[in-house]
Formats: structure tokens, C-alpha cells, sequence
């Protein structure tokens, strides 16, 4: 390899204030000069500040190789499918006849095409290729800020050199990118066939037109963030996801047995209980611990059913579970609404008040829906 350049002669050590900064920075740009990133390169990142990133861009960048042409005729895609998934995916859309794809670009497409010759729809497959683009950048921005808090210091006056925040960054990338992709798959997995296990448990209920071998009579109760979604557009990961584990705590806190808080799920928790009282009790105390968090936390709403239901894996399934998330996005914000059968089975003097017959997606007959109340409290009596 040729002997490094005399960076201070070429002007990439000028503008640094203390002989530490100048250390670091040519330690930094030594490093790179022996992993091959030619002298143009240094010059160009340090005129706009950005050597940091050089180390990490080493490690996750691969040769563009393929132009968008020749990776949908490599593929067996039609151009604008591959187009559309890229916009949906939030990658930038460039020339076609650009090499701007990898060959980790070429794998995806052909996985792409391996989805359509199974027969999934285009559109099906754009709208899908759309939520992993908003979750995987919302997962990078967390992940950033995690690596941000963890390396950099918080001490106004202390601050980290270019040298060891670049090749921290990249040592991230290096070490910890690679155990993503497993985790993801695992949680993929399990989500996947969470869901599948409710389509199963509520289509053989359909078919049986009964309940279950093993489904028990409880009541399902949702709880979900309101405008959980718009707020992520506005305030940054962490903020969000410090909301979303406020609302397992107050859930946790609310739920008294034989209530069990089954799960979170981003901005909501499910709740069931044997017992509809004690349910309904736990829903109108979250709702109210939620509202005295005070304006800047999101208000929350709630739905109840009663039915049969079936345990898996400590999970529940059916056509109650599905009802209750369905009650649950039609509730107003701050209230909690029921089903017929959750009113009839309450057995205390609650207050209840007739919310309308509706029909709610996925739920073949509507249903009548009552908004529920604690019972006002006796007035004490006049003894004058």
C-alpha cells in the first residue's frame, strides 16, 4: 500500500482547534487511508464535515452495480412493480438507467418476484413493501438515538471527536446490524402466527356455529392511544416510545385480579377477566389514570365484549377477542363502550348509556353498543 499522504500539507487537519482534535483526526484519516478510501474522498468529507461517517459507510456500503433496468429484467419484474415498491420501501427513485443497486438490491428484487409468482396482488405487495419502509425507519431512528445516548456525552461542555464517534458508528454497524435481521425474523414469526391462530380459532367457530372444546366465557377488553399514529409524526422515537410504555404501566397498575393484563401492542393493551364487573372496573380506572397524565399524553379509548374464548400460549383467541378490538376503535376518546352481552353479564349498578347499533369491520351482524359509567353515588339524606 502506498505511504499515507501528508494530510496537514493537504489542509484536512486546518480549522481544528486543539492539538487532541488534530490527534484524532489524523489517526482517523490514517485509518481510512489504509481501508482504501482514496485522497479525494478524505478531502471531499472533511470540506463538508463529515468524515464521521466515512468508517460506517465502509462497512455498509456495496458496489453499485446494476442499473433498475437490469435488475427488473435480472428479476423477471416489470420496471414500474420494482419502482413502486422502491417508493413504497421510502428509497430514493433515481434514472433507470443509473447503477445505483447492489447486488443485495438484485437478492431483494428476485424475493419480490418470488412473492408475485406465488400469486400474491401488486397492490397487496406495494402496501405491505409501504409498512415495512415506516417500520424499518422507525426502528432505525430508535436504534440511532439508543447508539446517540449511549455514545454521546451529555455533559454540555464534554463532547466526543470525530475519530471515535465515526468508528463507533461503525462498529455498530459491524457488530450489531447483523443480529437484526434474525431478531426481526423472530418477531415477524411470532406476530405472524399469533394472527393466523385467531383467523383459525375464529373461522372453526364459524364453521362449528358453537363454542369451542375449551373456550371459557370471559370478557376482552382493548385499550388504544388515540391518534398514537399522527403523534409519531411528530414527535421523535423515544417520546413515542415512552408513551407506549406508560400506557403498560397504568394498564399493569389498573389491572386487579382477576384481571390480567394479557399484552401490549404498540398502543394498545388487552385485558380479560372472568369476571365483567371487574373488567369493566379495570377499564374505566385506566381511562381515567390515562386522562390525569395531563394534556401532553395521548387520551385513550376502550371496548369491551363478553363470549367465549380460547387460550393458546397464554394468548386469546375468537370471535369475543376480535369484537372487543373492533368495540375499541369505534369508542369515543376518554370513554369506554361495551357489547349487549358484556351489559348483560355486569352484574353492578353501572350507568349505561345506549351508544347505537353498529356494523364494524370483519363482524358479520351489528351489533348494539352501550357506553358504560360508574353509577353515580347515592345523595346523603337530609336530616333537617
Amino acid at each position: 500500500m502506498a505511504a499515507a499522504p501528508d494530510f496537514a500539507a493537504e489542509g484536512l487537519l486546518d480549522g481544528l482547534d486543539s492539538e487532541e482534535e488534530r490527534e484524532a483526526r489524523l489517526d482517523l484519516l490514517e485509518q481510512l487511508h489504509e481501508a482504501g478510501f482514496p485522497l479525494e474522498q478524505l478531502r471531499e468529507a472533511a470540506a463538508e464535515d463529515r468524515l464521521a461517517l466515512l468508517p460506517v459507510e465502509g462497512v455498509l456500503s456495496r458496489e453499485e452495480r446494476y442499473t433498475a433496468r437490469e435488475v427488473a429484467e435480472k428479476a423477471g419484474l416489470p420496471l414500474e412493480l420494482l419502482e413502486r415498491i422502491q417508493r413504497a420501501l421510502g428509497m430514493p427513485i433515481l434514472d433507470p438507467d443509473a447503477r445505483a443497486f447492489t447486488d443485495d438490491g438484485l437478492a431483494a428484487a428476485r424475493r419480490i418476484a418470488a412473492f408475485k409468482d406465488f400469486g400474491l396482488p401488486e397492490d397487496g405487495m406495494v402496501e405491505v413493501a409501504r409498512v415495512v419502509g415506516q417500520s424499518m425507519s422507525r426502528l432505525a431512528q430508535a436504534m440511532r438515538g439508543l447508539v446517540n445516548e449511549t455514545l454521546i456525552p451529555r455533559e454540555p461542555d464534554a463532547a466526543i471527536n470525530e475519530r471515535d464517534l465515526g468508528l463507533a458508528y461503525a462498529a455498530v454497524a459491524r457488530e450489531l446490524l447483523p443480529q437484526m435481521a434474525p431478531l426481526l425474523q423472530d418477531a415477524l414469526t411470532t406476530h405472524l402466527a399469533e394472527q393466523i391462530r385467531g383467523d383459525v380459532v375464529s373461522r372453526a367457530e364459524l364453521a362449528a356455529g358453537h363454542a369451542l372444546p375449551g373456550q371459557r366465557e370471559m370478557a376482552v377488553g382493548f385499550a388504544d392511544l388515540v391518534g398514537f399514529t399522527r403523534l409519531g409524526e411528530a414527535r421523535p422515537v423515544g417520546e413515542l416510545g415512552a408513551v407506549a410504555e406508560r400506557l403498560a404501566e397504568l394498564a399493569q397498575g389498573a389491572a386487579r385480579p382477576p384481571v390480567k393484563l394479557v399484552k401490549t401492542i404498540g398502543d394498545a393493551a388487552m385485558l380479560v377477566s372472568p369476571d365483567v364487573d371487574a373488567l369493566l372496573d379495570t377499564m374505566l380506572s385506566l381511562v381515567a389514570a390515562v386522562d390525569e397524565e395531563g394534556e401532553d399524553f395521548p387520551q385513550v379509548k376502550a371496548g369491551v365484549s363478553f363470549g367465549p374464548a380460547l387460550s393458546r400460549a397464554g394468548d386469546w383467541y375468537g370471535h369475543t377477542v376480535n369484537v372487543a378490538s373492533r368495540v375499541t376503535d369505534v369508542a369515543r376518546p376518554s370513554s369506554v363502550l361495551a357489547t349487549a352481552e358484556a351489559r348483560d353479564a355486569a352484574q353492578e349498578d353501572w350507568r349505561w348509556s345506549f351508544a347505537g347499533e353498529r356494523k364494524l369491520k370483519n363482524i358479520r351482524e351489528p351489533l348494539k353498543l352501550f357506553r358504560v359509567r360508574r353509577a353515580e353515588p347515592e345523595p346523603e339524606p337530609d336530616d333537617g
